[in-house]
């Protein structure tokens, strides 16, 4: 019996989730669509704001961020053991000291910005009730940051993680205009299930998350810009410190997704709902009270989201599943540049 009603509960979520997205019964939904990727198209066109944007642009490229090569660089990246025809004036002097054996230091050369954006489509990310999810407008803003970072800088390399049910999973899209059609194709391919109940536990996630830090920090080039789109429902202390190794060494900026109802409750008479952390069921009356309470606590967790971010040195910019791409084109360029 118990089975059967977690059964009904899946079908309810899943029927509820598929309407939103306008799929059919058995597809799963994609995170992002022509009509997406058309609007985002209209909103980086014409000229970036701002006299001589583009030519300032290109100047900053050179010694942006650390390629993969080794050269005269300033960034320490190893010691190795000495080979014949080493340059003398990269030994390591004090290695020799107390080895007895020559090393030289290795150097990163300075090249075009690696910039990286986390597409968070996992979770609480898949609820949504208005025009999409919070996971389609993160893979729609990644795109337009992206964009952005493309039109500003030509020779940055543009690269994304996707966050799924299926775990955390990188693609890199080289430089300039192809990169980023290159993107936009990859998030087209991406399909995404209705939410699973109960959800997969907090551990799992953090397990995830210190995973792709460490493969990205150890990355070479490591990104110099790194963009997170995400509601952050998972960000806690232990999440902050795995981001930690990434935020010292790359500019972050947080895109943090909120859907309007969370924002404020809408007033609706008693209506049921089901608890997709546990699987639990139970009645939602939403009066007076209980809207306020909801949006003091809302505005509370909002204000505690913000501090762990400020920790981390990332800038910060919150939008709503129903904003269009244009509006936000001159708030992500002020926070890109």
């Amino acid at each position: 019996m118990a089975e059967a009603v977690h059964a009904d509960r899946l079908r309810a979520v899943a029927r509820a989730w598929r309407r939103l997205h306008g799929a059919g019964r058995d597809a799963p939904a994609g995170l992002l669509d022509g009509v997406d990727r058309e609007e985002i198209s209209r909103a980086l066109a014409g000229r970036l704001p701002g006299p001589g944007a583009a030519l300032a642009a290109r100047r900053r490229d050179p010694g942006e961020g650390p390629s993969a090569l080794r050269g005269r660089g300033l960034d320490y990246a190893q010691s190795r053991a000495y080979q014949a025809g080493d340059d003398m004036r990269a030994m390591h002097w004090s290695l020799l000291a107390r080895t007895g054996r020559p090393y030289v230091r290795e150097f990163e050369e300075e090249h075009a910005t690696p910039w990286h954006v986390l597409v968070d489509a996992h979770g609480s990310m898949l609820f949504g009730t208005r025009l999409r999810t919070k996971a389609a407008q993160a893979a729609r803003v990644a795109l337009l940051a992206a964009g952005l970072q493309a039109r500003m800088s030509p020779r940055s390399r543009l690269s994304a993680s996707l966050w799924s049910a299926d775990g955390l999973r990188a693609h890199e899209f080289g430089c300039g205009a192809a990169a980023l059609a290159r993107m936009a194709d990859w998030l087209m391919r991406q399909r995404i299930e209705p939410p699973r109940l109960p959800h997969a536990p907090a551990s799992k996630s953090l397990r995830e998350l210190q995973a792709w830090a460490r493969r990205l920090a150890l990355h070479r080039p490591a990104p110099t810009r790194l963009v997170l789109c995400s509601d952050f429902a998972w960000l806690d202390a232990a999440a902050c410190g795995a981001l930690w190794p990434l935020a010292a060494r790359a500019r972050l900026l947080a895109l943090h997704i909120v859907d309007p109802v969370e924002l404020e409750l809408p007033a609706l008479p008693a209506s049921p709902f089901v608890d997709a952390a546990g699987a639990g069921e139970g009645w939602l009356e939403p009066g007076a009270g209980a809207r306020e309470q909801f949006r003091r606590a809302g505005e509370q967790r909002r204000e505690q989201l913000h501090e762990q971010l400020r920790g981390l040195r990332a800038a910060r910019l919150q939008l709503a599943t129903t904003q269009a791409a244009a509006p936000l084109r001159g708030r992500l360029l002020e926070l890109l540049r």
